[in-house]
Formats: structure tokens, C-alpha cells, sequence
């Protein structure tokens, strides 16, 4: 794997592999109204992240970004890179709904598949606070 250009950051172990063959991964779906940011960890070497792709990544700026076709290339970069690693299957995490739907049909068509989908929302950890008094002038 060392002569490919996709591969050249990634770190090895002892032995210079990439990943054990037992290794599980894990995927991290990070969604906004503006960007999706996909990373890939490996949670049998202390969750390292081995790839990750954003819309500036995949060559979408400004207002394509948006774009669900930009999200699909996204998830088309990531599966790619995985089926060239050696690696059918892994585990979707995600906090917010946005573009996941075009992320994991990407995942689908490269034959990438998906054992466990969480979705992870962002709670609040206290009760809301009390609204402001109006001011008296």
C-alpha cells in the first residue's frame, strides 16, 4: 500500500500493516446544513482515524457543498478507499439525519456493508435556562 497516494499519512503497526485482518471500523458521519464530514476510525487501535473525507476533499465548494450529489461523492471517496484497504464492512455512527441516506447508498453500491447504524444526537445536559428579564428604562 505504500506506493499509492491515498495511503501515504496512514500509520502502520510493528509490522508495517495498516490494520490486523480482525480489525472492526467504525464510521463517523458528521453532518451540517453547509458540509458532511465522514471520518473512519479503527476501534481496535484506540479509535485512529485511518481516512477522512470532506466536500472541499471530494473537489465541491461553496454553495455545491449543499448539494446531496456532494454527499454521495463523499461516501463514494470512503468506500472506495475501503474496498482498496481490504475492508467489507463497518459500523455507521452518526449525530444528525442530514445526508446520511446518500453517504450509505454510496456505501451500498461500492458493496460496502454496514453492521450497525447509531444515531447519536446532541442533548441538551441541564434544563433549559430561565429567559432574560426585559430591561427597564
Amino acid at each position: 500500500f505504500g506506493e499509492r497516494q491515498e495511503f501515504h499519512n496512514i500509520d502502520r503497526d510493528r509490522h508495517g500493516r495498516i490494520y490486523e485482518p480482525t480489525a472492526t471500523f467504525r464510521t463517523i458521519i458528521t453532518s451540517s446544513k453547509n458540509n458532511v464530514h465522514v471520518t473512519v476510525v479503527n476501534k481496535q487501535r484506540y479509535y485512529k482515524t485511518v481516512i477522512y473525507s470532506h466536500a472541499g476533499n471530494v473537489g465541491y465548494f461553496d454553495y455545491t457543498k449543499m448539494s446531496t450529489a456532494c454527499s454521495y461523492r463523499i461516501g463514494q471517496n470512503i468506500a472506495r478507499k475501503l474496498k482498496r484497504l481490504g475492508v467489507t464492512c463497518t459500523e455507521v455512527v452518526f449525530r444528525k439525519l442530514m445526508r446520511v441516506d446518500s453517504v450509505l447508498q454510496a456505501f451500498q453500491v461500492h458493496g460496502l456493508r454496514v453492521t450497525r447504524m447509531t444515531h447519536r444526537p446532541l442533548l441538551p445536559k441541564s434544563a433549559p435556562h430561565r429567559p432574560q428579564q426585559k430591561r427597564r428604562v
